[in-house]
């Protein structure tokens, strides 16, 4: 579900004397969130903003600015959703069917297929990646969304271990952190240096890697 905010929002100017606690005040700031997220995919963190959101969206841009106060915390609090999006798909593929070595390798081809097929969201993460490098707000979203990969994999790893089909090279929570950053590794190769790189070879690279670092037989 990593691309879930780019599916289509809905777009509607806000019903007046709707309190902002209320459920469809939630579903309305969700929705403007989502427009956010997919001009972002698009136009990048640095080159987003309120009049591009609000013309997603088809709202005033004085809708988004009773919403969010200002362009940072609105298109922090995009990333947030996003994450939360990922994270979802994240926990799907953890309680998957088989044991830790298949599902850890689904999670591995889930995430490659998506980088060869140059997956609009991979953009996304990779150009907030680089606006957290100026934002404290955005880098500590950031931080806790890869600390729950990095978790998932450490995990995974763990159970393995405890079964008998992992002897890692080192700890699990280091192979984990390889393995993390070998996905923005390759990631980085498609989206920012033009590799011709598909989802297969990046699977097969991830697979392959992990199968070192684990010493899966």
């Amino acid at each position: 579900m990593w691309n879930t905010l780019l599916d289509t929002a809905v777009g509607r100017d806000d019903p007046p004397g709707v309190e902002t606690g209320t459920e469809q005040a939630a579903d309305r700031r969700a929705e403007l969130l989502a427009a956010a997220a997919r001009v972002v995919a698009r136009r990048g963190y640095a080159g987003t903003r309120f009049q591009d959101v609000a013309e997603e969206a088809g709202v005033a841009v004085g809708t988004l600015q009773h919403h969010f106060g200002t362009r940072s915390r609105m298109l922090s609090e995009a990333l947030e959703q996003w994450l939360d999006e990922t994270d979802q798909q994240l926990v799907m593929l953890r309680g998957g069917t088989g044991d830790a070595w298949e599902r850890l390798q689904g999670i591995l081809t889930y995430v490659g297929t998506r980088i060869g097929e140059r997956n609009p969201s991979w953009n996304m993460w990779l150009d907030f990646a680089g606006a957290a490098l100026k934002d404290r707000e955005l880098r500590r979203s950031a931080s806790r969304s890869q600390q729950r990969w990095e978790d998932a994999f450490s995990d995974t790893i763990a159970e393995g271990v405890d079964a008998g089909l992992f002897d890692p090279v080192v700890p699990a929570d280091e192979v984990a952190g390889i393995l993390s950053a070998l996905l923005d590794g390759l990631g980085l190769q498609v989206f920012a240096m033009e590799s011709d790189m598909s989802g297969a070879e990046a699977t097969a690279r991830l697979i392959d890697s992990a199968r070192v670092l684990l010493r899966v037989g």
